[in-house]
């Protein structure tokens, strides 16, 4: 008889309720060999040495949106039912368990959850025309109060929060049918109506997101044949140029500090650039998109459209490099506030042998504990 190690599994899977409901969820353990593990699964040993991998949502029927955690042991998402409306559900991952905290119509557009956990913002327009911004909590699901209300369309369905979550940022068509960027300051409840540099190419813009002390901003734009980075110098209403560079097809660019700007070039190389000395360095390749802890010490990052990484970032290097998912391509990626646990959500097609040529995807939902 052939001795063979059996990958433990758990599976749970129970009827909703009314006041919360539960979905399906199975939680993975590590077996103790490589070989020995399910095929998207990687087993590191370093600094983030995986303990358990939750999949989520395996039976859900809904689209499902993941916008952020609050705490370290829950996620909150917006959940698209069949009639087109939309529940803000606080998920608790570990006993399978999701809970709503605030309904909105087809015609709502929410931010990711603030870096704090405490905050979400929320677009809604109806037939009439009328448009409204407003931030809510988190805690009791309540408005607090209303960002925008000048009737202004958003040119881009994104709102960026910056990462002390101080400032969220947008686009909006004004009168002129003119995109602004509009800025608006938790701390002091203003909005600022920003004037975007017209470089003269063709070219939309996608999302902005301004430093911790409100004094630069970045800018990723689509063009036709790509996208770039736009980093600039916030002066009263308008944005001075400081660098530009395209970008790779995820566009992915965060700040590591107010003064230094990390970003995937066009050719997947992943780049430093400080405004200090005007410094470009390169820190690895082949890289898809990233996300830095909450401390901006460590990164995940993609690579070669399948495997997902961490690393320690020090100085301009990549420090301790570890695989810790292989099998998908990792579109979204959120850490938790401790920086200990890691959201996934990819896209993994069909065997060679049983796909057809065309290849379908299907959204994958997993968590990473790691020890």
């Amino acid at each position: 008889m052939i001795r063979k190690s059996i990958l433990a599994l758990l599976i749970i899977v129970i009827l909703s309720g009314c006041a919360s409901t539960k979905f399906n969820s199975r939680t993975v353990v590590i077996p103790d060999t490589e070989a020995e593990a399910a095929p998207e699964l990687a087993h590191s040993n370093g600094d983030f040495e995986v303990n358990k991998i939750y999949r989520m949502f395996e039976e859900e029927q809904n689209e499902i949106r993941i916008l952020g955690w609050t705490d370290n042991e829950q996620v909150v998402g917006m959940r698209k039912t069949m009639d087109l409306s939309q529940t803000l559900q606080r998920f608790d991952y570990k006993n399978q368990t999701m809970q709503k905290v605030m309904s909105f119509s087809q015609n709502a557009e929410a931010s990711m959850v603030s870096p704090d956990g405490l905050y979400i913002a929320v677009y809604v327009w109806d037939d009439k025309r009328s448009r409204t911004m407003k931030l809510y909590s988190l805690n009791d699901g309540k408005a607090i109060t209303t960002i925008d209300d000048s009737q202004s369309p958003l040119s881009a369905a994104t709102m960026i929060w910056s990462n002390n979550s101080r400032y969220l940022s947008f686009f909006i068509w004004d009168d002129q049918n003119e995109e602004k960027l509009v800025v608006y300051d938790v701390t002091t409840k203003k909005l600022k109506k920003i004037d975007i540099p017209n470089e003269g190419e063709k070219s939309w813009l996608r999302y902005a997101k301004v430093s911790d002390n409100g004094e630069t901003v970045l800018i990723v734009k689509q063009m036709v044949d790509g996208q770039s980075i736009f980093f600039g110098k916030l002066n009263d209403n308008s944005v001075v140029s400081l660098y530009n560079h395209l970008l790779n097809r995820d566009g992915t660019a965060d700040f590591l500090n107010n003064d230094q700007i990390l970003f995937v070039s066009e050719n997947n190389l992943l780049f430093a650039y400080d405004r200090r000395n005007k410094a470009t360095t390169i820190l690895g390749e082949q890289v898809g998109n990233f996300r830095l802890t909450r401390d901006r010490k460590y990164i995940a990052y993609s690579k070669d459209s399948q495997n997902t990484y961490i690393a320690k970032l020090q100085g301009n290097n990549l420090l301790n490099e570890q695989e810790v998912f292989k099998g998908i391509d990792p579109g979204q990626m959120e850490w938790s506030p401790s920086g200990n646990k890691l959201y996934l959500n990819g896209w993994k097609s069909f065997d060679a042998q049983i796909k057809s040529k065309l290849a379908v995807q299907y959204s994958m939902h997993y968590i990473i504990e790691f020890k």
